[in-house]
């Protein structure tokens, strides 16, 4: 019987942690997260993703960033000298970032803040900023204390709520179904069948 593959998993913030663990937890049968590194923000993973190339030789790498503002993955992987990596690593792209995957559960976010399904965006891809879209629909739950975790006061230079990543990475674990946001994010769609196949080799 094959044994558990160790990986390291890259990832840009907690949430983006959550996510992973669910999605390969999901789809990536033999793998096991030896270590998790929060780089905490896209420039700092930018900065060291050579060394987390060069490292995936000695374990496999699973690296996952936001696209942000560029215009394409493959323009990402440009930028980032990824055009070509090794097959110990998979490098993939969240478009636009990685809260376009959980607003691609509608029926989940939809139970979480209270609102309608109808709300939800039906292509949170193509949001320009699905982090504030997030953000926007909290600002209709009527559950107060989770708004307020949720939705910076007003004034605020912050994006997000006090709390906001902790609450979704809560959600993510406890409500967030893979299988029906796959249906609503292609690359999402992307990253679940790549990391099957990188579970398989």
């Amino acid at each position: 019987m094959r044994g558990p593959q160790p990986v390291v998993l890259v990832v840009e913030d907690a949430l983006s942690e959550a996510v992973m663990r669910k999605i390969i937890a999901t789809a990536g049968e033999h793998l096991e997260i030896d270590r998790p590194i929060v780089t905490r923000g896209s420039g700092n993973m930018r900065r060291d993703i050579q060394r987390f190339r060069e490292g995936s030789r000695a374990i496999p790498h699973i690296v996952v960033a936001d696209l942000d503002r560029i215009a394409c993955a493959p323009a990402l992987r440009e930028q980032w000298n990824l055009t070509k990596v090794p097959d110990t690593m998979l490098f993939s792209v969240a478009v636009r970032e990685v809260e376009a995957w959980l607003l691609a559960d509608r029926e989940g976010i939809s139970a979480l803040l209270g609102i309608a399904s109808h709300r939800v965006v039906q292509n949170p891809e193509l949001e320009d900023d699905p982090k504030r879209t997030l953000v926007n629909l909290a600002r209709r739950c009527r559950a107060r204390k989770l708004r307020e975790e949720l939705v910076p006061v007003q004034g605020s230079v912050n994006q997000v709520g006090p709390v906001f990543n902790d609450r979704m990475a809560q959600f993510v674990v406890d409500v967030w179904s893979v299988e029906r946001a796959r249906l609503a994010s292609p690359s999402l769609e992307r990253t679940l069948v790549r990391i099957q196949d990188f579970a398989t080799r």
